[in-house]
């Protein structure tokens, strides 16, 4: 290989192929993309033609508001060729023409991954010309309103979509993601319809819904992962019944994440016990406020894992709840567990959360160790408790045991007394965690 020395007189940036350059300018953030202007004139222009351009208030941090917009506007004009990648984080948007003239631009660049992120201030009306982006494959987007008078087609190409904050009626929503034939992945947050949905995306594969509403049903035969949080539910303002009615699973459920009170999740007389359904492809099950003081929940709970013949792994938080006396029909079924044949022959890994230390959290971890022949993990995270000895909990615990499983023990340091959510806008991979507004 030739050494290119100092002083030679040899440009090598120059000299550099245009596809290398091509290369270069598209791993690097847009701001430094656009410093390279500088460095020669076969660089000057280059950066016209990156196919990725992501803008946030970082990049233009000492910049008036207006001025930002103005700047977006200008990248967008002088912009060459395709764009495959559109993102604009900002805290809001002052011209509402700037943001038709954006999307104008862009339905003509081809545009495949769209993320416009507005952090507070009124809602912006999604531009009609949105929708002649038809070549989308991924839109995110963040306090608009996509008014009912907009008539669209979908998008025929899209696989993902995340809306939050976003104002929109339930007829529009449904229509919305029924228009798009491909549609894999739908994240929603903050939605602005409180009302009983029908998910009816025959290609969808996971679902995650942060919010309220009364009631779903899935038309989603190849749904895998379903998240479900109910974050606001308990309130003092709610004014209106928020039981959420679940009639079955989708079949293909392989992880199932519920953050929720239990007894919201399943509606009276939606209990498990009452299908004969077999949801064999479910391998994860997690659980956040669960009210070990209950017999619905602890029987719905029971029955799922019943008919969940290859579950693997189950993560499950107790809730806060300050009951007095736990009922004697709870105590009761528990009894009645030790003549039950219930065999959890898959379960390998279980974490038991918010451990309050007492005696009905006690025999359902009892009883997961007693069905669980092929167990290695188990994991008990305790609350701050003087109410209960830390050491004779784990004594008890170690005890019962196998030799092939691990006991991890955490006593007296998790703190999940809250169930404060923040706000992101990054789509999830499944793992079981909230993060709304």
């Amino acid at each position: 290989m030739e050494r290119i020395c100092a002083g030679s007189g040899i440009d090598g940036i120059s000299d550099l192929p245009s596809n290398v350059i091509d290369h270069i300018l598209a791993c690097l953030p847009l701001k430094d993309a656009v410093r390279t202007s500088t460095l020669s004139k076969k660089w000057k222009e280059k950066w016209y033609t990156v196919p990725q351009i992501i803008v946030d208030e970082s990049f233009f941090h000492e910049r008036s508001q207006r001025k930002l917009e103005g700047i977006i506007s200008y990248i967008l004009t002088r912009h060459e060729g395709k764009i495959e990648t559109f993102s604009v984080s900002v805290e809001k948007v002052k011209d509402r023409y700037n943001m038709k003239l954006w999307i104008w631009r862009l339905s003509k660049k081809s545009i495949q991954e769209l993320t416009l992120l507005i952090r507070r201030g009124r809602r912006n009306e999604v531009p009609s010309g949105l929708f002649s982006c038809q070549q989308l494959r991924k839109l995110n987007l963040r306090h608009f309103e996509v008014k009912p008078s907009h008539s669209f087609k979908g998008f025929q190409n899209l696989i993902s979509l995340q809306l939050n904050k976003v104002n929109i009626t339930t007829a529009v929503f449904e229509k919305l993601i029924a228009s798009c034939p491909l549609l894999e992945q739908l994240t929603v947050r903050n939605l602005s319809c409180i009302d009983h949905l029908h998910i009816n995306v025959p290609s969808l594969k996971y679902f995650s819904f942060d919010g309220e509403f009364k009631s779903i049903v899935f038309k989603t035969p190849l749904l895998e992962v379903l998240s479900i949080n109910f974050y606001r539910i308990g309130s003092e303002n709610n004014q209106f019944d928020l039981r959420f009615k679940f009639r079955g699973l989708p079949p293909a459920i392989k992880e199932l994440y519920v953050r929720c009170q239990f007894q919201k999740f399943l509606a009276a007389g939606d209990t498990f016990t009452e299908v004969s359904t077999s949801y064999n492809h479910l391998k994860t099950l997690g659980i956040t406020a669960f009210c070990f003081e209950k017999l619905d929940d602890i029987s719905c709970l029971i029955s799922l894992m019943e008919s969940s013949l290859n579950l693997e792994i189950l993560d499950i938080t107790a809730c806060n709840c300050k009951d007095g006396a736990v009922p004697e029909t709870v105590l009761k079924f528990w009894e009645d567990q030790n003549h039950s044949s219930v065999s959890l022959n898959r379960l390998q890994k279980v974490a038991v959360r918010s451990f309050h230390g007492k005696d009905h959290e006690l025999k359902f971890v009892q009883f997961l160790l007693a069905n669980s022949p092929v167990l290695n993990e188990l994991t008990v995270e305790c609350m701050k408790n003087p109410d209960f000895d830390e050491d004779e909990i784990k004594s008890v615990l170690s005890l019962l045991c196998p030799d092939s499983a691990e006991l991890k023990f955490i006593g007296g340091n998790y703190d999940s007394s809250s169930d404060d959510s923040s706000d992101s806008d990054d789509n999830s991979n499944g793992s079981y965690s909230s993060d709304s507004d």
